[in-house]
């Protein structure tokens, strides 16, 4: 059975959760699924801090060897940072924007080259992988937007090795972030319970 490391637990949208103001939510709305130039620019919003990237590879603990899955990879800084360590193993992102993959693959076009870092456009609830391919796993700000999160954990369960290793990584809500925070629109202790 894969070990399930959550930072948070599975959740739902249950409870209300206040949304940008009208004026912002077309570049928020991005964030789900980056298109076009509101996407590009919502892609270089996400690369700007890397500190939960940094913290979700801690967590996930990476070997040399390992096979790691990044599920919604975004602009690719997790990839990345996976791929520094996963250095004889290989590391995977699925996103299902193209402006997100093609600013992945930028981001990291010599681990691409190389053949250690692969990128494929898809949805977690459909990963295109075989069953215990990965060692380990992560979704990072991602999880909001799965169609489904049962769907979703259910895959990454089906993919991970028996030992593997999923860390979830989810914004909680601030009160007292400002309206361009993206905390002041994350989950609450209640949707969480």
């Amino acid at each position: 059975m894969p070990r399930v490391l959550l930072m948070s637990h599975d959740v739902t949208r249950q409870h209300a959760t206040p949304l940008p103001p009208k004026l912002l939510r077309p570049l928020f709305n991005q964030f789900a699924r980056p298109s076009g130039l509101l996407g590009r620019l919502a892609g270089r919003i996400m690369a700007k801090s890397d500190a939960d990237d940094r913290w979700i590879v801690e967590l996930l603990d990476v070997q040399p060897d390992d096979r790691v899955l990044d599920v919604g990879c975004g602009p690719g800084v997790t990839v990345g940072l996976i791929a520094e360590r996963a250095t004889a193993g290989r590391v995977y992102g699925i996103d299902p924007s193209v402006v997100m993959l093609r600013q992945a693959a930028r981001r990291n076009a010599d681990a691409v080259r190389a053949g250690r870092v692969e990128l494929h456009r898809g949805e977690v609830s459909v990963l295109p992988y075989p069953d215990g391919h990965f060692t380990k796993a992560c979704a990072v700000h991602s999880l909001y937007f799965w169609p489904s999160v049962d769907a979703g954990l259910r895959e990454l369960y089906r993919v991970l090795g028996l030992d593997g290793r999923l860390v979830l990584a989810v914004r909680m809500r601030s009160e007292r972030a400002g309206v361009f925070d993206p905390s002041r629109y994350g989950y609450t202790d209640t949707q969480l319970d």
